[in-house]
Order: C-alpha cells, then sequence, then structure tokens
C-alpha cells in the first residue's frame, strides 16, 4: 500500500509542479520584485481634484496597485482610468465607496435608498435585488470593488458617523440584511468588503476625527458587535475592512483595531477564520494617523495583518518606501508579503483583469448606467419602505380621505426648508394657517458633503421643540423625511400621525405622497428602537 502511495506522489507532483509553474499569477509573482510586490498593496485616492501626473507618477513610480474614486464626471472619469490603465504594469482594481450605489460618487445618478432604509423593508428579497442592480451599475463604470456594506449595529442613537449606514440597531437583523446585499453584489460579479470590524455601531465619536472606544466585554462583543461579521464571513463574504478603534477587550495596548495584530491576525483571520482580503478603514484618518507619524501607519497596519492599504495620509511615496525597506532588512518576512500579494493578484484573476487591461467605455456610459429600468426598481424600494408609525385620524383613501381635504383646503402641505431658522418655520406655519391638518414635511437635518456647520440657523432642538409645539395648536402630520431617531427628539402624543420616509430625495418624496394619497400602503417596519416604538413596528 505504501508503495502504491508514493508511486501516486511520483506521479502527481509532475503535474502539480507543471499547474503551479503555469497559474498567471504564479508566473506573475515570480516576475515581480518587492517594489512591484508591495506596491500591489496600497490604493490610491483619485478625484476630479487630484494634481496632474500624480497618479501617474504613483503607478510609473511606486507601481501601485489600485485606486479608489472619490468624486469625478463620468465621462472624464471613464477616459482616465483607461490612461491609467495603459500606464500600469499590471492593471489597477478601481474601488469605491458605494454605500448606497455608484451615486455616491457620481452625483448624477440616482441614489439608491441607505441601508437603515433597507432595513425597513420587511424582508431580504429586493435587499439583495439592491446589490444585484448596485453590482450592474459598478460593472458598467469599470468599478471591482465596493468598500460596502457597513454592518455595524447601531444601537447607539448619538452616533455621529454610522446611523442610516447601518441595517439597524439588531445584530441578527444587520446580519441577514448584510448578508443579503453582499450576496447580490458578489453575484453581480462585484467584490464587497463588510465594514468596519470589529464594530463601529456604538460609538459616539467619528473615527474621522479621533479613535472611538469600545469598552465592552468579549461576551458582549460576541452577542453585539462580532455577529454580523461572524455570519458574513459563514456566508463567504471576500473581504472585510477594519475601522480605527480602541477595544480594549481584544487588545489592552489601546492599539487602534486597524493597527493591531491581536484582532487583525489573532482573532479576524485565526480565530474567526476570515481567509479573504482584509482591507484598512482610510490610513488618513485621524482615528489611526495621529496615533503614529502617518508614514509609519500603512507598515504597521500590514504587520498587523492587513492585505490592503487603502488611502494612506501623504507623504504616500514614503509610506510605499518604509515597507520596502521593512521586507529588505527582514522586519516583513517575504513569505508574509507574498501572502497578501497572491491574495491581490488572484482577486484580479477573478475579476478577469489580470492579464487582460480592462476598458471603460465612454460612450453612453450614463444612459447605459442610468436606465429607466433601475430608476423604477429604485421608486419600488423607496415605497416598500414607508414607515407608518402613527396612523393620522383622517382616513388615507376613500371618501374623505386626506387627498380631498387637500383639494378643498381643509388640509394644506408645507415641505420645510433643509437650512432652517425661525423665520422659515414661523413662515411654514402661517402658510397652512386655518387649514384643519398641516401636513408638515421635515427634511434631513443635512446639508450637501457632511457641511455639518451649515445643516441649519438652529440647534436640532430648537427646531424639535417647535415642531412639537406646533402640534399641539394644530393637527399636525408630520412626513419624516429622516431617520426613526427623530422620534426621540419630538412629543409623538401631540402629533395627529407620524410616517417615516428617511431622506428627502425626489423618489422618498414620491413615495410619502403615494402613502399619504392613498395610492399605496406603507409596509415599512421600524429598523432601529426609537420614540418608545420596538424594532420592527408598523402602524397598520
Amino acid at each position: 500500500m505504501k508503495r502504491i502511495l508514493l508511486l501516486l506522489m511520483i506521479c502527481i507532483m509532475p503535474a502539480i509542479s507543471f499547474a503551479q509553474k503555469n497559474d498567471p499569477v504564479e508566473r506573475m509573482m515570480r516576475k515581480m520584485s518587492v517594489r512591484d510586490k508591495v506596491g500591489q498593496l496600497f490604493i490610491i485616492n483619485y478625484g476630479h481634484y487630484t494634481p496632474e501626473g500624480e497618479i501617474e507618477q504613483m503607478i510609473k513610480k511606486d507601481r501601485i496597485g489600485g485606486l479608489i474614486i472619490m468624486e469625478d464626471e463620468m465621462v472624464h472619469y471613464a477616459n482616465r482610468m483607461n490612461a491609467f490603465q495603459q500606464q500600469s504594469r499590471v492593471p489597477l482594481v478601481i474601488s469605491i465607496d458605494g454605500e448606497w450605489g455608484a451615486s455616491m460618487r457620481f452625483d448624477t445618478l440616482t441614489q439608491f435608498p441607505r441601508n437603515m432604509q433597507l432595513g425597513a423593508l420587511s424582508n431580504t428579497d429586493m435587499v439583495y435585488k439592491v446589490g444585484r442592480a448596485m453590482a450592474d451599475q459598478f460593472r458598467r463604470v469599470g468599478v471591482h470593488i465596493n468598500y460596502a456594506p457597513t454592518i455595524d449595529v447601531n444601537n447607539n442613537p448619538k452616533n455621529p458617523v454610522i446611523g442610516q449606514r447601518s441595517f439597524g440597531d439588531n445584530p441578527e437583523k444587520v446580519a441577514k440584511y448584510g448578508a443579503a446585499l453582499i450576496r447580490g453584489m458578489q453575484d453581480g460579479g462585484v467584490w464587497t468588503s463588510a465594514k468596519h470590524f470589529p464594530g463601529h455601531g456604538d460609538t459616539d465619536v467619528d473615527s474621522h476625527k479621533a479613535l472611538p472606544t469600545l469598552p465592552f466585554d468579549r461576551a458582549r462583543l460576541d452577542a453585539i458587535e462580532l455577529y454580523p461579521f461572524k455570519e458574513a464571513i459563514n456566508q463567504d463574504v471576500w473581504m472585510v475592512m477594519v475601522g480605527h478603534l480602541n477595544v480594549p477587550a481584544l487588545d489592552p495596548t489601546g492599539m487602534p483595531s486597524s493597527l493591531s495584530y491581536p484582532i487583525v491576525t489573532k482573532l479576524l483571520k485565526e480565530e474567526m477564520g476570515f481567509k479573504g482580503i482584509v482591507v484598512t478603514d482610510a490610513l488618513g484618518m485621524k482615528g489611526v494617523s495621529t496615533y503614529m507619524p502617518a508614514e509609519m501607519v500603512p507598515l504597521a497596519s500590514f504587520k498587523a495583518g492587513s492585505d490592503m492599504l487603502l488611502m494612506p495620509a501623504k507623504d504616500w511615496h514614503r509610506s510605499i518606501r518604509n515597507v520596502i525597506k521593512a521586507v529588505k532588512s527582514g522586519e516583513i518576512s517575504r513569505e508574509r508579503l507574498d501572502e497578501s500579494v497572491r491574495k491581490v493578484l488572484k482577486m484580479k484573476q477573478q475579476l478577469g483583469i489580470l492579464e487582460e487591461k480592462p476598458f471603460i467605455d465612454p460612450k453612453n456610459i450614463y444612459e447605459d448606467t442610468e436606465t429607466k429600468e433601475v430608476v423604477d426598481f429604485i421608486q419600488q424600494v423607496c415605497d416598500a419602505s414607508m414607515t407608518m408609525v402613527k396612523r393620522p385620524s383622517v382616513a388615507l383613501k376613500g371618501e374623505g380621505s386626506l387627498a380631498e381635504l387637500i383639494k378643498s383646503g381643509r388640509a394644506k402641505e408645507v415641505v420645510l426648508d433643509k437650512r432652517m431658522s425661525l423665520a422659515s418655520l414661523d413662515g411654514a406655519k402661517a402658510s397652512v394657517k386655518g387649514a384643519e391638518y398641516a401636513v408638515v414635511y421635515l427634511p434631513e437635518l443635512r446639508a450637501p458633503k457632511n457641511d455639518f456647520n451649515s445643516y441649519s440657523n438652529m440647534k436640532p432642538e430648537e427646531i424639535y421643540g417647535f415642531l412639537s409645539e406646533w402640534a399641539r395648536q394644530q393637527k399636525v402630520i408630520l412626513a419624516v423625511m429622516n431617520n426613526p431617531y427623530v422620534l426621540d427628539q419630538i412629543d409623538m402624543k401631540d402629533f395627529d400621525g407620524i410616517v417615516i420616509g428617511y431622506s428627502s430625495v425626489d423618489q422618498n418624496m414620491k413615495a410619502m405622497r403615494k402613502v399619504l394619497s392613498g395610492q399605496i400602503e406603507a409596509e415599512g417596519v421600524m429598523p432601529v428602537s426609537a420614540g418608545g416604538l420596538p424594532n420592527g413596528f408598523s402602524a397598520k
């Protein structure tokens, strides 16, 4: 028997050796220098504002592995990417932080609902279809990786950075809905990245600005923060993004999670068994870049176990040189470098871009991406997610409905200004004076590009106090075009009716009007607990 096994091994070994020699990844690995390999780990940010020649220099000198697209006009973007691909020895992987689709970076496109609105859907079938539809758009615009979805459990209403980016505050639901979106995108041929490991939901600090702390014990982390990531790994997510968090129960040294060997390697890779690509959150964020000299952060993150190093703070060249020096000095082994580079090249092979440089056809790129089918589908999702939390006293359809009262003038609608002031609120209230019912559309208190300083001329608590007082003087039906946490800020009992519409985009405004005119039922459920109402609640 031993002789037979030996003969089999003798016969098999040449075949294995031949296959390895002819494998495109292994062929490329043999030809690459240390500089070539290290460059493949780095993903550099590009936008329409990027200085001319900067990316070309990174491609030529540093042999970077890919780009993350920040924002650009679509045709200009396509032409730039095609030029960059021609200049790169190894084809570049093009990535995007597109949590609500390609529209997050190409603002001429219609926006998919954010995760919290998807969490209002009654099942995951439509969530999966959202993932597929997003993937179709990404493929058309030549995007290979979407750094999404966020599977943080947002159980802290005061979280300044996650909020509507989360599916909700229930770990099981977040895991289930996150897995559906991941399957949709991956089945559509786009790599996804579950984030922000080990969990950014229960924080009141924005890691873009400082290092948040998760002060919980391991049992709590397992039950809430880590739960969706375990499920995503079980569902074969291809990539996990590590956030910048201080988690003493996982690493008592205070090291940010993105730089922590106990968190990245011991927990994520070994204990949880994740075999895919580990990507960092943006390494220029203050949650990590102030922890040590910025040019040392990528090296520390790679030593912790990360495979791809996203958006290092400038000087980019110095960050790359530091990793090269660490490999050549033996601080990082060649085997450790090869492990990550092999993952990156296999990803490119799976995407079909390892041996053939991709091309983005700029002709009709907008028309092919923004199709009637996808816009209609987005409207369907918005329609299905409207959430009734307090049914109005007036009927929404049939004789004597709200729509009829609006036609007769007994009810009036008013859309509040996004940049509210006391004067604008007084004006809105005066415009519906004398009506029996006032239908008030409350927009997101958010300015373009997250300019927190220009939300409003009033503090949020002043706005909510004004609305509650208004509702004590007139029958107010409140259309909350914002997240459900508004319910914690108002006196719900004073309002005649309340419906959650999640955001002020056109599709949600249309969906809300369909609900209030009786054209459709509000079928959504509460994705979080707020206003004394539990997750999953709806007023039927």
